[in-house]
């Protein structure tokens, strides 16, 4: 797994001249994928939990009306639908595991709340999609107030084609589920055909590549996923080891 700065220092001394295959290291879809990676990287590090100091931003009176933002799709709709952070009110934040899908925000937080923070969560907590570059979904303690406070709009749940994309990943997991090296020739085909199945038009599934271009490996699995940019970027897998499908 690529630190964050040697995923910046790649995505910004990237060829100034990439192609339709590299990404710009300046553009919005690098910026999104520099947060997936930042926040797959900590799920990892802690299995579905982790613990990490909050930054709470605070806006005294504040109301919807006060602040333009845009959250998301700016329809309540997360960029990002399986990026969810129950949000504590003073001893840290929790990246846990989301599926669209299947999953209710405000249920898995709930659920997560004693290991998060050590006690029973608060009787009211609110779904809220941020108006940060990748537009996650964060779950804070209170009432709908809180989504204007943080800048934020109520989450509505997921799109027809997030609920696609949930479809796609739970039916890969299914299909390679005794496999450790899909070769990247097969799971394009697959995710394809995937795509096809579950009215996904416009995706693609691509390996990624930043200025220094490496050719694909002999296995693949999926490194990241671009919602807005509707793609799929497969990434190197070694031989043996099991797959963690996002």
């Amino acid at each position: 797994m690529l630190s964050d700065d040697v995923l910046d220092r790649m995505l910004r001394n990237s060829d100034p001249d990439p192609g339709d295959s590299a990404t710009d290291p300046n553009s919005p879809a690098a910026e999104r994928i520099l947060a997936q990676v930042r926040r797959r990287t900590r799920k990892r590090r802690r299995r579905t939990l982790i613990m990490a100091p909050v930054v709470a931003l605070i806006v005294a009176g504040a109301t919807a009306g006060t602040y333009a933002w845009v959250a998301g799709d700016g329809k309540g709709h997360a960029l990002d639908s399986t990026g969810l952070v129950c949000v504590g009110p003073d001893q840290g934040d929790a990246v846990v595991g989301f599926d669209p899908g299947a999953d209710d925000p405000v249920a898995t937080c709930r659920k997560a709340w004693p290991e998060m923070s050590g006690r029973s969560a608060p009787e009211a907590l609110t779904a809220c999609v941020d108006s940060s570059q990748q537009g996650s979904i964060k779950v804070y303690p209170g009432g709908k107030d809180q989504c204007a406070r943080h800048r934020a709009d109520p989450y509505l749940g997921p799109t027809r084609e997030q609920l696609g994309l949930s479809r796609l990943r739970a039916d890969l997991k299914e299909r390679f589920a005794d496999r450790t090296c899909i070769p990247h020739p097969e799971l394009r085909k697959v995710m394809s055909e995937l795509f096809t199945r579950y009215g996904l038009d416009g995706w693609e599934a691509r390996h990624f590549q930043t200025g220094d271009k490496e050719p694909e490996g002999p296995c693949a699995d999926i490194g990241l996923i671009d919602e807005p940019e509707r793609v799929i970027f497969l990434g190197d897998h070694k031989d043996g080891a099991p797959i963690n499908w996002p």
